[in-house]
């Protein structure tokens, strides 16, 4: 069968979850690890990769002509929050939602976002245990989707960030029963507030929340459980705090500095930057509607993001991408962008698709996914170029495979920045933090 155009042969024939016994022809191979040198056959059998050499024998299976072409991981999000539609103001929609049409909606938002190539991806954040929901429904095959990652609601202290979407606790014992209430219901990940957030009122960004006794309360209960734990972080402070808590990830990180790079080394804790959802906050800002107090926290937290990312980089800190899907003009499914930044502020191409790929993989706990090999579960894209050289060839995926099934593709859209100087930023911005700084 011959891939051509932007066309699906598979559209319509298999009904959603039915893996295909497939053979990919003649594409070249790449992924985190790099490339390997040659072309090859990959065989697919039971939603698995079964076999990959050249001139491979495949009876029984359907043919997909890839010469030319490259095949590499499926995407994945390690930072989305699915119940948010990523319009300038999501919070006041969400707010406005009844329960069905959250459920619905989000479940529209996994259906784009697996056409768009992210076959795996972590809600880190949402109201009545909706991911969790939805994440069941995607392992049964009765909806389509990345396999979701759940972390279902946040914990944070009374009055704390996201404190309308999630579980209040105060104390120890407190955050260490709202950490169970997680489990308990279906949770595969735990999401703590260690600091406020931009997306709250009241200009709490950055302030320390959680303690370090609280968070650790929840990161014992956790990890008795083997479920990794992540830390919503906007300030030195807040970043330091997870890390002695014991966290496994560090979500954002403004604020970060060489003291953290050390704790994040010695740990093996990840760094999720989210970088993409604080440039289109600043590159579209109000005149696109997003709510003033976003942009004014934003635009004086993210030159500290951008420091500490590309120290970070620089260090060998593991970086695990995400983007905030769900936040201001960031679709979940639109993970290349944020790759994109990365390479901007100093990474290699070859280490940001690891990011995407071996990184989240290892951030879930997920051993099946996230490489090209013989036995990891058939999580595919075949794509025009090779990515090392242009990480865009990720954004039009010519095949998309989730778990062995062809999904009609379907690329995310290119959200330009509008003109506005660098000068007008900066200048925005040092009005903001000489504003709000302590005398």
């Amino acid at each position: 069968m011959t891939l051509a155009g932007s066309s699906n042969p598979f559209v319509g024939h298999r009904s959603v979850g039915s893996p295909t016994d497939l053979v990919l022809r003649g594409a070249r191979l790449v992924d985190g690890r790099g490339p390997r040198s040659g072309t090859f056959d990959v065989v697919l059998r039971g939603g698995r990769i079964s076999a990959i050499g050249p001139d491979l024998e495949a009876d029984g299976a359907e043919t997909i002509d890839a010469t030319g072409r490259w095949i590499v991981p499926g995407l994945m999000n390690a930072h989305a929050h699915l119940c948010l539609d990523a319009g300038p103001d999501p919070e006041a929609n969400l707010r406005q939602e009844n329960r069905t049409q959250t459920v619905l909606r989000s479940a529209a938002r996994l259906d784009a976002a697996v056409r768009a190539g992210v076959t795996t991806i972590r809600d880190v954040g949402g109201p009545d245990g909706i991911d969790i929901e939805l994440a069941r429904l995607v392992d049964a095959g009765e909806i389509l989707g990345p396999r979701v990652i759940p972390s279902g609601r946040v914990v944070t202290m009374t009055g704390g960030h996201g404190w309308w979407i999630g579980l209040q606790a105060d104390g120890p014992d407190a955050v260490r029963r709202a950490a169970r209430e997680n489990l308990r219901a279906g949770a595969r990940s735990i999401k703590l507030m260690a600091t406020g957030g931009m997306m709250t009122g009241g200009r709490q960004a950055g302030q320390p929340q959680l303690t370090i006794e609280e968070m650790s309360a929840a990161v014992e209960e956790a990890h008795k459980r083997g479920v990794p734990v992540a830390a919503h972080a906007e300030s030195r402070v807040g970043v330091l705090n997870a890390l002695h808590a014991g966290v496994d990830s560090v979500e954002h990180g403004h604020g970060g500095d060489q003291e953290a790079i050390d704790l994040l080394l010695q740990r093996g804790a990840a760094l999720v930057p989210t970088i993409l959802s604080d440039r289109r906050i600043i590159d579209h800002g109000v005149a696109a509607g997003i709510p003033d107090f976003v942009v004014e926290q934003c635009d004086a937290l993210h030159n500290s993001l951008v420091v500490f990312l590309e120290a970070a980089i620089a260090a060998g800190v593991r970086i695990a991408a995400g983007n905030d899907g769900g936040a201001p003009l960031v679709p979940i499914g639109d993970i290349v962008s944020e790759l994109e930044l990365y390479v901007a502020h100093g990474m290699r191409p070859l280490a940001a698709l690891g990011s995407a790929t071996i990184e989240t993989a290892a951030l879930f706990g997920l051993t099946d996914v996230g490489l090209v090999e013989e036995g990891q579960v058939a999580d595919l894209l075949v794509i025009d170029g090779d990515p090392l050289a242009t990480l865009a060839t990720l954004r039009s995926p010519r095949v998309v495979i989730r778990g062995g099934m062809p999904v009609d593709p379907l690329p995310m859209p290119i959200l330009a920045a509008p003109q506005r100087s660098h000068a007008e930023r900066d200048g925005r911005a040092a009005m903001i933090v000489g504003a709000t700084a302590a005398p």
